[in-house]
């Protein structure tokens, strides 16, 4: 079976895996074929495509991570915050996964869920659960991160509807509510005695960062609980894969480019390294655009997450990326595209239009290197209004006269005056609430301790994978409506 966007579906195409409505019953079954009021009935619900079935794709099968009755009991018990049922469904999540030859998350959602805080916890317990495995966690480890997993976002139940479900962008005050969401989870597990010390403190810290810029508390490194370290990096991967009413979701593999972006910043590097190893960032039954032209169907993956093994559409010819001489230099350009005949859609095609409905924000990027500065134009210039310099002087002369962009992206190794202490005379000068991002190659822990007590407000390593810095630019401005 292989994956079909949703408007290219057509009548009389079959049904390789059931859909699932938000009650979570069989809506459509498998094996039955498409028509018109079927088509349109999905894309009412807001679905982003379906699995045909047909002969080219008949290697491709669809393997459950964990059965549809644990999950959907996993979702129920969530949505119900019933901490007692989630113990005995995180060792239901445990055994299933154990039993898997081999351990490779392939989950897809085909729509947006309406209640997909419960179906976002069940997801991130799975991640969290295959991840461990490949850490080579104990048994009773593997189950306590579980459980921590499907227990990380209990505190948004506390939080106002009209907030956790609102379209437009957050105001302050919102977006901080949002954020206290792992205290409230804390406090809720602290009247279950069942609930082991090492499971709360997972649930409070699954939003710190490795370099201290998270929250609640700030903390780093070894001294964030390991659980938290794994859970925070799948609920970030669960986040930007999944639809929403507000955005459209990231392909996988370019998730993964942003875990990878944010090792050692945002991320534990070793969690990192092992959801790269468990989850494939080219989904089987996904149609991809190779770098030679040729179009191809996923098959399963290979020895390399971004080189598995797929189906050239043209010659029928089974292809591994991985392995192949004549397909070394061959790379994926595009996922997300129909079957013969189809047009590529990516799934984040509108990633890189600027919006029409606003105008256009300022950035201001500062960086000694050419190459640097237009490659970091090249990656925000069709979203954002940006505008170059080579030097920390020019920089501060442009906002006298010009006044304050609304974000500095700045380097932090430059002659004449360091980045670093660019904006610490820009603060004194009266610039407070100037948002500022170093974007550098130095990375010693008293330079980025230095950036944190000159406000800023994210640190980026150099060369910028290109997902990533856009992705962290949205967290800036708060246009991305997760908070991570």
């Amino acid at each position: 079976m292989r994956f079909v966007p949703i408007d290219q579906l057509e009548p009389g195409m079959r049904l390789g895996r059931k859909i699932i409505n938000e009650s979570r019953t069989c809506m459509l079954a498998r094996g039955m074929e498409l028509k018109d009021m079927h088509i349109l009935r999905l894309k009412s619900h807001g679905y982003t495509g379906a699995y045909i079935s047909d002969k080219f794709s008949a290697e491709v099968e669809y393997v459950e991570a964990v059965s549809e009755e644990t999950f959907d009991m996993g979702v129920k018990a969530v949505a119900e915050n019933n901490v007692g049922d989630l113990l005995q469904i995180a060792g239901r999540i445990v055994d299933e996964i154990a039993r898997l030859e081999t351990v490779s998350m392939d989950l897809l959602d085909l729509r947006s869920f309406d209640d997909y805080t419960y179906h976002h916890s069940v997801n991130v317990a799975v991640y969290a659960t295959a991840v461990g495995s490949k850490m080579e966690l104990s048994d009773e480890e593997l189950q306590d991160l579980t459980v921590a997993a499907l227990c990380h976002d209990l505190g948004k139940s506390r939080i106002s509807p009209e907030i956790i479900n609102k379209k437009e962008r957050l105001t302050d005050e919102e977006y901080e509510e949002i954020k206290r969401h792992p205290q409230y989870g804390f406090e809720m597990l602290q009247s279950h005695a069942e609930i082991k010390s090492v499971v709360r403190q997972a649930v409070i810290f699954h939003h710190e960062n490795e370099n201290g810029s998270g929250y609640p508390y700030g903390k780093s490194g070894s001294d964030i609980p390991l659980f938290a370290r794994i859970i925070h990096a799948v609920d970030v991967y669960d986040a930007l894969t999944s639809k929403r009413s507000y955005k459209e979701p990231y392909s996988s593999a370019d998730a993964l480019a942003y875990m990878d972006g944010g090792k050692g910043i945002l991320f534990d590097p070793s969690v990192v390294e092992a959801m790269e190893k468990v989850i494939p960032a080219y989904l089987p039954g996904i149609d991809v655009l190779l770098s030679n032209g040729e179009r191809a169907l996923v098959l399963s993956q290979g020895s390399h997450s971004l080189r598995p093994v797929v189906k050239i559409y043209a010659s029928g010819q089974t292809v591994n990326l991985s392995t192949d001489p004549a397909y070394e230099s061959v790379v994926i350009v595009a996922s997300g595209m129909a079957g013969e005949g189809g047009q590529v859609q990516k799934l984040n095609e509108d990633r890189g239009k600027a919006p029409e409905s606003k105008e256009m924000r300022q950035i201001l990027v500062v960086d000694d290197s050419a190459i640097s500065r237009a490659q970091t134009k090249n990656i925000l210039g069709k979203e954002y209004m940006v505008i170059a310099l080579e030097n920390a002087v020019a920089c501060a002369h442009y906002i006298a006269v010009k006044g304050c962009p609304d974000l500095l992206i700045m380097d932090i190794d430059m002659p004449v005056v360091s980045g670093v202490a660019a904006v610490e005379n820009l603060r004194n000068k009266g610039y407070k609430d100037l948002k500022v991002m170093f974007l550098t190659g130095v990375s010693d822990r008293e330079t980025v301790l230095r950036c944190r007590r000159v406000g800023a407000i994210d640190y980026i390593l150099k060369p910028a994978n290109p997902v990533y810095l856009l992705e962290r630019v949205k967290v800036a401005f708060k246009e991305s409506r997760d908070v991570y």
